[in-house]
């Protein structure tokens, strides 16, 4: 995949971005899904699962989804590994209707 810049807000958007092409069916359940895996299956939030990624790498001292780089790296990383995970265990939501 191609970003125009390496930062976590855009690898964001562009997942964003894909999840709104299959409405909303490629990233169904992530959210909770993620927060299930950062904070166990008691904990509910009304975070993104951005936020809540962000949050687990940077601490509540982060602006946004701004982050210095060693963190930034961090936080791409546990996104794609989160991502990977998610989709390994729900195929169906990778799955685009035509």
């Amino acid at each position: 995949m191609f970003l125009p810049d390496d930062r976590f807000a855009t690898l964001v958007a562009f997942l964003e971005g894909g999840n709104q092409l299959t409405n909303g069916d490629l990233l169904r359940g992530f959210n909770e899904w993620v927060q299930e895996r950062l904070h166990g299956p008691d904990y509910q939030s009304s975070l993104h699962w951005s936020a809540e990624i962000a949050e687990s790498v940077a601490g509540r001292a982060r602006k946004g989804l701004s982050m210095p780089e060693a963190q930034e790296e961090q936080a791409k990383e546990l996104l794609l590994d989160a991502l990977d995970g998610f989709l390994a265990a729900n195929p169906r939501s990778a799955a685009v209707d035509d």
